[in-house]
């Protein structure tokens, strides 16, 4: 493969990536409005739970889910996205910076890959369900040291896109074309891609052509 093939197939990972951290970035600040409802109060009013399932119960639920994914970022198998390697590639001026970030998240993954194989996005025996649950309760520090890292992280690169990484436009377009010639019939809204704050705002009406 070519090392212009190579950088594209590393973009389109990328927009892959990118699209989930937003999704992952929504599901943190659903979180935390659970948490402490005054949040969101401003903004959207919460929803009515049963009496036995407060907001703070509920935010428990979404936790599930936030760590689930979350170990999907930084799954270094097969099956995982890898972002630490795939932002050392994509930037390759701060590879050292996401390499230092994963060691500080590290310690925390043995819990959270625990907690994402028994008691997340799979169910285990009982006993390995409840125990993977009990460790992440043991170790809770450590996990919330390391998603607040990766969120710090991801927001430094989501700022250094703007100066850094001016191919991510036009990686978008390519993907988006090859999408709708595979999938015959179907357009894909580029506008909506502004939502994943993947195309810059600065073409005002004339942003709403399909692609």
């Amino acid at each position: 493969m070519s090392s212009k093939e190579m950088r594209k197939s590393l973009m389109r990972r990328y927009v892959v990536f990118r699209v989930k951290a937003i999704e992952f970035l929504d599901l943190i600040a659903l979180r935390n409005s659970l948490r402490d409802p005054q949040l969101a109060s401003s903004k959207v009013p919460l929803p009515s739970f049963p009496p036995l399932r407060p907001p703070i119960f509920v935010s428990d639920s979404v936790r599930t889910v936030v760590l689930s994914w979350f170990c999907l970022f930084i799954d270094k198998s097969k099956d995982g996205l890898n972002v630490i390697d795939l932002w050392s590639a994509v930037f390759p001026q701060h590879a050292t910076r996401a390499q230092a970030a994963w060691k500080r998240m590290e310690p925390a993954w043995g819990t959270l890959r625990d907690f994402r194989n028994r008691a997340g996005f799979h169910a285990d025996s009982p006993l390995r369900f409840f125990g993977a649950r009990h460790k992440l309760r043991l170790h809770g520090a450590k996990v919330e040291l390391a998603i607040k890292e990766f969120e710090q992280l991801f927001k430094f690169f989501l700022k250094a896109e703007g100066k850094e990484l001016p191919e991510l436009e036009g990686a978008l377009d390519s993907l988006l074309d090859d999408l709708e010639k595979e999938h015959s019939g179907a357009t894909f809204q580029r506008e909506q891609f502004k939502a994943y704050l993947l195309i810059p705002d600065t073409r005002g009406n004339s942003a709403t052509k399909k692609r």
